[in-house]
């Protein structure tokens, strides 16, 4: 080994070491226990169609399973749109980009071609092995040269706008798949050189790099490779035993089995997907005012009518008549007395008039009072009587003595 490739594989170590950790300048990591990574995976039977998997990379999981009918690969995950891109053949003219969402619905954009030709007879970019995507820039490999498509919006909208021939070739000739991060691809070699190593590519310069330490199971074909988020590194070999393995390398350069299955004649993958947002609450709708509760009116007493007394009748005068003037006057010494004079009877004052009822008396008490008015006029009739009698009386009397005197 000269020189200068042992300074190419030292560099490309220390970059990859800053990803998965594996590298004999670094302290080897502690295993680190594997994270959720949702992963679109296109997978290719020897039919020549692709069937979508939805998978999670962390626990080797599928959630779903799509077939959109036709060959798909170079897929990318666009974060900033959160679709994945593909590159698909047997749509038409050329080769179709096409757009996968959450749901599964691929969409056609068209086809791929260099900025300024409008309709390509022949795209080059047809027959691409390798897809990631960094911001707007969709990076494609075939044949070890580097495409970069525009995905800003705009004239240039999914054109070839960069053309970079890699090297060495002996690293980047059978690159089939890789993933963008920070500024570089990492993806996995499988030439007589590589034997699955762990290389980078600078898309700017076309330089490729081998890391020391940082290895997959040699295999004919990678066709995935996804970066997890815990700084693992996920590849699917196609065919490794008669079977496809699913692979990870985590930070301490310890590779697991994730999942097994049939061979396939050729895969790609893009990932990790951004995890939905959950749905946000609704703020709390407002309490409608609660209707202040009208007071009941208070029921008005009915007026109680006022209990009239009974009126004490006024004491009667008195039934003893006044003692009346003696009946034997002292004659007068003289021959001629004159008669005496007539007393003048007592008069007794009449009773006062008993207090009339209330007109809100209760009946009952009307009655009653009706009762003490008929005794009371019954006691006066009788003072009256007896009054009269007292003074017929006296009156008798006194006339007796003026005739006894004569």
């Amino acid at each position: 080994m000269s020189t200068v490739d042992r300074l190419t594989r030292t560099a490309a170590t220390v970059a990859v070491a800053g990803l998965v950790g594996a590298s004999a300048l670094l302290t080897p990591m502690a295993a680190r226990a594997a994270e959720s990574c949702l992963v679109v995976q296109a997978e290719t039977g020897s039919h020549g169609k692709s069937k979508l998997r939805w998978l999670d990379a962390g626990s080797g999981t599928t959630s779903r399973v799509t077939e959109p009918g036709y060959r798909l690969n170079a897929l990318g995950y666009s974060a900033t749109r959160n679709l994945v891109f593909g590159v698909a053949e047997g749509l038409g003219r050329g080769t179709h980009a096409v757009t996968i969402d959450r749901e599964g619905k691929t969409q056609d954009l068209g086809p791929i071609t260099r900025a300024g030709n409008r309709l390509p007879v022949w795209s080059p970019v047809a027959g691409v092995t390798a897809g990631a995507i960094g911001g707007n820039s969709w990076y494609l490999l075939r044949n070890g040269t580097l495409y970069t498509v525009d995905l800003s919006p705009g004239d240039r909208y999914l054109r070839i706008v960069r053309t970079v021939f890699l090297r060495p070739i002996t690293l980047a000739h059978d690159v089939n798949d890789f993933a963008y991060h920070n500024g570089l691809l990492y993806g996995v070699s499988t030439t007589w050189r590589g034997k699955g190593a762990v290389i980078t590519i600078d898309p700017a310069s076309g330089k490729v790099r081998e890391a020391e330490d940082a290895r997959f199971p040699p295999a004919d074909v990678y066709g995935s490779v996804v970066l997890g988020r815990d700084g693992a590194m996920y590849a699917m070999a196609n065919r490794i035993g008669g079977r496809s393995v699913l692979y990870r390398l985590d930070r301490s350069g310890q590779v697991t089995v994730v999942r097994s299955g049939p061979p396939l004649a050729g895969s790609d993958a893009a990932g990790c997907l951004t995890a939905p947002e959950p749905p946000k609450p609704e703020p709390p709708k407002p309490e409608p005012p609660k209707p202040t509760p009208t007071p009941s009116p208070t029921p008005t007493p009915s007026p109680t009518p006022s209990s009239t007394r009974t009126p004490t009748p006024s004491p009667s005068p008195s039934s003893t008549p006044s003692p009346s003037p003696s009946s034997s006057p002292s004659p007068s010494p003289t021959p001629s007395s004159s008669a005496a004079p007539t007393p003048a009877p007592q008069v007794v004052p009449p009773p006062a008039p008993a207090p009339k009822p209330s007109r809100s008396a209760a009946p009952r008490e009307r009655k009653e009072a009706a009762e003490t008015d008929s005794l009371a006029r019954t006691k006066e009739k009788r003072r009256w009587g007896l009054t009269a009698l007292v003074l017929i009386l006296g009156g008798g009397a006194a006339a007796g003595a003026v005739r006894r005197g004569r």
